[in-house]
């Protein structure tokens, strides 16, 4: 993930969060931003070890956005 990647999904990711969109909505679109990423980077439907050390910085961004979400 490069620097340009990271700071366009984070931005993306904080827009979600501070938006006064109803949980409802917030929650599809922090699920579609998590679509996005496992489809930009591949990311392994079951969890992957090595995967996970390759990619610290995409996981990371991953995790946040999944412990975003209300589900």
């Amino acid at each position: 993930m490069t620097v340009g990647e990271m700071l366009q999904y984070t931005n993306r990711l904080k827009e979600i969060l501070s938006s006064h969109a109803p949980v409802a909505i917030k929650d599809r679109r922090l699920a579609n931003l998590m679509n996005d990423l496992e489809q930009a980077y591949e990311i392994p439907a079951l969890r992957n070890k090595n995967f996970e050390k390759q990619h610290p910085f995409v996981m990371q961004l991953y995790k946040t956005v999944s412990e975003a979400r209300s589900l």
